[in-house]
């Protein structure tokens, strides 16, 4: 008999041979969700083969449990049988994170358990952990109040992107894997993706000018998160620019902006969003700018371009949701978010912006085809073209960020600004650090 399959919060050790390994996956499920279940006596597979159980055997699992966790934790032990075969199942909990086994910090990711990076423990100790424990808590909706065709949809995405090991459809399965249900009970973040009724809003504006005054178009949408990410998608990619580029066999569109670094900025917004709050994410179409507002706050001291220079991981508010878009292959590596929207945007020659707000932040994508409202008589290269529009579109902008937005040096950027002055197209005004550019 299958009593189910192996997730963010359940683990199967064949027997209690493995008590090494099982009280290192205890640690890494504490860590991420606080509490979980694991058992003795079924394989990977789920396939109860039983396990033999002797007087001592609950006290043993018991002592290493004691001896190797830190914090202690005091976890429920019971054996019970299914199908004339005895298994031992290990209940646990704790709110003390971060947990260590035997001195070493790790953390669940999928069904695998991996070590903490510092900057993950150091967040946890300061409790700075960013996770939302409202996507855990459930619903009183079952399966049945879950959108199937957009289930059906996930399910062929994530399975043919290699991120999801389900050789057939079964609903109950799936969201045993993805970890959204417990109990028959569907849990928030699993209705919030997928729910027939779920009302996460989105916002849809089209602007005549770059202030938010005067629209032409605005319609509000509520949804699933699922639905929703492909409805801001399509909003965005039918009123941008595309021009044609005719190859050897057959034309191609181009975007103006890449379709990448929209999906990846859309993507971000859903799974960062503060659900508790009742968000509304927000996309705005101007002439001179494509904005997407996350109404999730941004870690304090940092911006975006933080994360590209610096490799620092993801802080993930929404960790079920961000694991569910990560299966479906909307989301990438986590905590590269930005450093893959900055080099689709640096491919194409697209600027971009960041802001922050009491409540949220916007991320602006800079439509440089109609930003640049003076004539250039001059000629320019490619890379004078590019530090051009950053200074025009920010006269604020400092040397090391135009150098992490086109991938160069500083010393690059410097020899394509003296151009630039040396062109009579911009000079500079005031001292480096509290100076400001001018366009000539």
């Amino acid at each position: 008999m299958i009593i189910g399959t192996e997730s963010e919060t359940v683990e199967f050790k064949l027997t209690t041979g493995e008590k090494k390994e099982a009280v290192e996956a205890i640690v890494a499920i504490l860590n991420k969700h606080c509490r979980g279940t694991l058992y003795f006596g079924v394989d990977d597979s789920g396939f109860v083969r039983g396990q033999q159980v002797s007087d001592s055997t609950k006290k043993d699992i018991s002592r290493i449990i004691y001896d190797s966790i830190e914090p202690r934790i005091t976890p429920s032990i019971e054996v019970i049988e299914v199908d004339e075969r005895r298994i031992i199942k290990v209940s646990f909990s704790g709110h003390n994170r971060p947990y260590a086994v035997n001195g070493r910090y790790v953390i669940r990711t999928g069904t695998e358990n991996r070590r903490m990076s510092q900057d993950e423990l150091k967040r946890l100790i300061k409790n700075e952990d960013y996770s939302s424990k409202w996507e855990e808590k459930l619903t009183n909706y079952t399966s049945e109040d879950l959108d199937d065709e957009a289930l059906l949809d996930f399910f062929h995405s994530a399975k043919d992107s290699g991120r999801l090991d389900m050789k057939e459809y079964n609903k109950e399965k799936l969201l045993s894997v993805i970890d959204i249900i417990q109990d028959g009970k569907i849990k928030n973040a699993g209705y919030v993706l997928f729910g027939k009724e779920s009302k996460v809003s989105l916002k849809l504006a089209s602007y005549a000018t770059d202030n938010k005054v005067t629209f032409t178009d605005l319609k509000l949408v509520e949804g699933n998160v699922y639905d929703l990410v492909n409805t801001a998608l399509d909003y965005i990619l039918n009123r941008i620019n595309w021009r044609s580029e005719i190859g050897s066999r057959k034309r191609k569109e181009i975007p103006e902006i890449p379709e990448k670094a929209i999906r990846e900025i859309i993507v971000n917004a859903f799974a960062h969003a503060d659900y508790e709050t009742l968000p509304e994410i927000e996309v705005g179409i101007h002439p001179g700018k494509i904005e997407v507002y996350n109404p999730g706050t941004f870690p304090d001291g940092l911006t975006p371009l933080d994360f590209i220079s610096r490799n620092l991981p993801s802080y993930k508010r929404n960790r079920l949701i961000l694991d569910v878009l990560f299966r479906s292959k909307d989301v990438e590596k986590s905590g590269t978010g930005f450093q893959r929207v900055n080099e689709y945007c640096k491919k194409q020659n697209v600027s971009w912006d960041f802001r922050k707000e009491a409540y949220g932040f916007f991320f602006e994508f800079i439509r440089t085809n109609v930003q640049l409202n003076v004539q250039i008589d001059v000629e320019l290269s490619e890379q004078e073209q590019i530090i051009y529009n950053l200074i025009n579109e920010n006269l604020g902008i400092s040397k090391a960020e135009m150098a992490i937005r086109i991938g160069k040096s500083e010393k690059t950027v410097q020899r394509i600004i003296a151009t630039l002055i040396k062109k009579n197209l911009v000079e500079r005004r005031g001292s480096n650090k509290v100076g400001y550019w001018k366009v000539i």
